[in-house]
């Protein structure tokens, strides 16, 4: 693949964008490469945790300017086709049944924002910066980004975060709720790695289960997501992997899952 690396080890996947001359651009080439890494994932029950990180300093710097311009005159069937081939992805983003962890050390702009917005957690380093920059083009925001934004900022922010196209730094970032942890450039991806090595101890039926009934929670109402919770629960308990934590518990052991190490001051 020309747009990204993809390693496994010790049941982390490791996606690393690597076109850093060109920031990383979000176009059909890496689309398509990642959509073939998640369907790697997706048939490989060794890999328990998916880590989507840039080069140092870049994140992805969204749509491909020279691509966009050549496509420009292409009309409205190109561009609806185009941006629908966007969705799958972000479809089969948010609904791979591991967690996803981004490392953004450098800008996510337009699509590279939604597409850090598709991950289940983010850290990101004091050069992260966020925008919403597709007004600047006359564009509208797209990658599920008018669907994620909202649901992580709210409404009114969402509005002005895409109205303004302003430039979110990674404090900011923090304090909004789209970045979880921020760490210096060099920590950055060690905290991620020591992340991602926790979430392989965890079970990863409970984990998948409760991923995609979290997924569903800010869509449903009150009785549907009781009714999930109930047959979560029971297939989680028909999976063998309770067996090992409780047993431990029981005989007063450690289990094998204990959560997220504590950050070190």
């Amino acid at each position: 693949m020309n747009t990204l690396a993809f390693e496994v080890t010790d049941g982390v996947g490791w996606i690393r964008l690597a076109r850093p001359e060109k920031h990383n651009p979000f176009d059909n080439e890496l689309r398509t490469d990642l959509m073939s890494v998640l369907e790697q994932v997706r048939q490989d029950p060794g890999i328990r945790v998916l880590v989507l990180a840039g080069t140092p300093g870049a994140f992805c710097a969204g749509g491909n300017l020279h691509v966009l311009h050549e496509h420009l005159d292409s009309g409205a069937h190109y561009w609806q086709r185009r941006i629908k081939s966007g969705l799958r992805f972000t479809q089969d983003m948010l609904n791979l049944g591991r967690p996803v962890i981004a490392a953004v050390d450098g800008p996510a702009m337009g699509a590279g924002f939604a597409l850090a917005l598709c991950a289940d957690m983010v850290l990101a380093s004091p050069r992260a910066r966020f925008s919403m920059a597709h007004l600047r083009l006359g564009l509208v925001p797209d990658l599920g980004a008018l669907y994620l934004l909202p649901r992580v900022v709210g409404l009114q922010r969402a509005k002005e975060l895409m109205f303004s196209t302003r430039e979110v730094d990674a404090e900011e970032a923090r304090q909004l709720g789209l970045v979880m942890e921020v760490h210096d450039s060099e920590q950055l991806e060690e905290r991620a790695r020591q992340i991602a090595r926790s979430l392989t101890q965890a079970a990863p039926t409970a984990l998948a289960l409760t991923k995609a009934a979290l997924n569903a929670s800010l869509d449903s109402d009150q009785q549907s997501m009781f009714t999930l919770e109930a047959s979560s629960q029971a297939a989680a308990f028909a999976s063998p992997e309770p067996r090992a934590a409780i047993e431990a518990l029981l005989a007063k052991q450690a289990p094998p899952f204990r959560g997220f190490p504590k950050v070190k001051p």
